[in-house]
């Protein structure tokens, strides 16, 4: 008697396995469901657990294997059915460890069997033991344990020729943008009386929320998605213009289906659609008319469900030149400048979602010439620049930022970007490769250009290397501009508003803002786009003597005022706001610190 089928799917394949299941309507959404919350209470794995609950058979989840990895399918019910030559190819030890069979071998080529997707990690071993072209099929739980349990009890004989009619081609099946909704109700019970239409429909209905939201984030020109569970209610949000904007259109299907969705999103960022525990991170890309956006996903468990938010990154933005940025002509040619120097530091502050990328970016294009060797340690890599060596920072497996910096030094480059200077060590290593022949470029989280320093000797690092490492500081924010088809004179800014704000008493009487009223082109919101507002500290000699000197905050900005006519984010937006670029209430927002 053949012995019960021994599963060793691992989870990751197992719930890559189980959503092919779903997709292609093998299994339903609450089948799915009351396999994982059974799975999850028992020592079973999902796979198995689907089977015996009888959702599928196991010659289903042989083509489901097949597709997946396009693979075809082998019926091998005796042991007549393996020829006896192939067999010899490998010891028997290793075929019962790795649950990998030859069985037909011809022509320097040999045929073997797999039930689960990690034996195929086994195929590269074999090619090396035989030395001929391996060929794996896919072969069902059962037929795998009967030939292994008779193979191992020597009953019965392998035959001496193949069998060719045994053998199923299965098309290999690419996973759909839209793989179905795969609801996780935990603890639901399964309706025998459901109807499987109503479940198509419910898919249906689910994958095009998810793509109508994504489509609608990425012609909106959103940053950020996000989707909220609450106790009685949950939401969608959009960020636009840096500001959180509810979608309710979007209100009542997402509280009907708020599991499935978060589940379609899995599938797409190719997640664990069974953890619903632990913050889970992924990324996908999508497309709405000529436009593809990468798509990057952190899914995060909360009280009433799992939230999602997703920062959606337009390449496009990444081939902002320095003269589109909208820097004064005087902060312009400072930072042009400093990053043309032959070595040096230039650092970008600002706080999260203040455009640094952007500028780091946009100095990238700059540099980047067929003669300049580009490195750049990222967290995560939001764009793709040709030309430059990018790598993606993983501290989970000790790759920081100082570890690739250090690795960068080894790589003859001209240009560095570091992500971010996050502690002691990488603000040491980046301001010794600034003072070793490179052009140094990272960002750090500081209110202003000039307390940037502050924050580095804070860190212990020794003034002599601030002082003689940094070329220039570029401090930045993003404001909203006022819509221009509803602009008007803003009559609600008080005296006392205007002085907060930095104005004279003279100019508060003499001067007019705007504000947008909002109208159909603005969405109601009074403002249209976002411009960047920056002030560009170039590191003089005074500055450098004042660094050394140990002089404060407020001495440093006062030398870099008097001897270098240092203009402040503050001044950049004071005269935007004159030009009826933007409003009071924006440069508070933004700029009152």
């Amino acid at each position: 008697m053949a012995s019960r089928p021994n599963f060793q799917i691992k989870k990751d394949a197992a719930t890559h396995l189980a959503s092919f299941l779903v997709t292609n309507g093998l299994i339903s959404d609450s089948q799915l469901d009351q396999a994982i919350t059974a799975s999850n209470e028992s020592d079973r794995g999902l796979i198995e657990t689907i089977l015996e609950f009888g959702f599928t058979n196991e010659e289903s989840v042989a083509e489901g294997i097949g597709g997946m990895y396009g693979l075809e399918v082998a019926r091998l019910r005796r042991m007549e059915d393996v020829q006896g030559d192939a067999l010899k190819l490998l010891p028997i030890s290793f075929i019962e460890q790795n649950r990998i069979v030859p069985f037909e071998e011809s022509a320097g080529t040999l045929k073997v069997a797999i039930s689960e997707p990690n034996s195929l990690n086994t195929v590269p071993g074999v090619r090396t033991i035989t030395n001929k072209k391996v060929i794996p099929y896919v072969v069902t739980f059962s037929d795998m344990a009967s030939i292994l349990d008779r193979l191992l009890r020597g009953d019965d004989s392998p035959s001496s020729s193949p069998k060719p009619s045994l053998l199923k081609t299965v098309e290999r099946k690419k996973p759909k943008a839209v793989s179905g909704s795969l609801a996780r109700r935990l603890g639901e019970k399964k309706d025998k009386d459901k109807d499987p239409k109503d479940e198509a429909a419910l898919s249906s209905e689910v994958v095009t929320l998810v793509d109508q939201v994504i489509s609608d984030a990425i012609t909106a020109g959103v940053s950020d998605i996000h989707i909220e569970p609450y106790k009685t209610s949950s939401r969608i949000r959009f960020r636009k213009d840096g500001v959180l904007q509810d979608q309710q259109r979007f209100a009542q299907s997402l509280g009907a289906h708020y599991a499935a969705v978060t589940t379609r999103i899995k599938i797409m960022s190719s997640l664990d659609i069974a953890e619903r525990r632990l913050p889970q991170d992924g990324a996908f890309s999508a497309s709405s008319g000529a436009k593809e956006i990468d798509l990057r996903v952190s899914i995060l468990p909360t009280a009433f469900g799992e939230r999602v938010v997703m920062r959606l990154l337009d390449g496009s933005s990444a081939g902002l030149s320095l003269e589109k940025m909208g820097l004064s002509e005087a902060d312009e040619k400072a930072l042009k400048t400093a990053v043309d120097a032959p070595q040096g530091l230039v650092l970008v502050t600002g706080p999260t979602g203040s455009g640094k990328s952007t500028t780091l970016y946009s100095v990238l294009g700059r540099l980047n010439q067929v003669g300049v060797n580009i490195l750049t340690a990222e967290d995560p890599v939001e764009y793709n620049m040709e030309g430059v060596g990018q790598v993606q920072v993983k501290d989970e497996i000790g790759l920081t930022f100082s570890s690739a910096l250090r690795s960068f030094l080894r790589q003859d480059p001209e240009v560095i970007m570091v992500g971010e200077i996050r502690d002691q060590d990488t603000a040491n290593i980046a301001i010794k490769a600034a003072l070793t022949g490179h052009m140094v470029l990272s960002t750090l989280h500081t209110n202003d250009s000039v307390s940037t320093i502050t924050r580095l000797l804070n860190m212990d690092i020794p003034p002599y290397l601030i002082s003689s490492s940094l070329a220039a500081i570029v401090a930045q924010r993003l404001a909203r501009k006022v819509c221009d088809n509803c602009r008007e004179i803003d009559e609600d800014v008080s005296t006392d508003q205007y002085l907060t704000m930095g104005f004279t008493v003279e100019e508060a009487s003499r001067s007019k803002l705007y504000k947008g009223v909002g109208c159909d082109k603005c969405s109601n919101t009074g403002c249209s786009g976002r411009r960047g507002i920056y002030e560009v500290l170039r590191i003089t000699d005074g500055l450098r003597e004042g660094i050394l000197q140990g002089m404060t905050t407020l001495e440093l900005l006062k030398i870099a005022k008097e001897a270098d006519g240092f203009m402040t984010m503050q001044n950049m937006g004071r005269s935007l706001m004159l030009q009826g670029d933007i409003s009071a209430q924006e440069f508070r927002r933004v700029l009152l610190l």
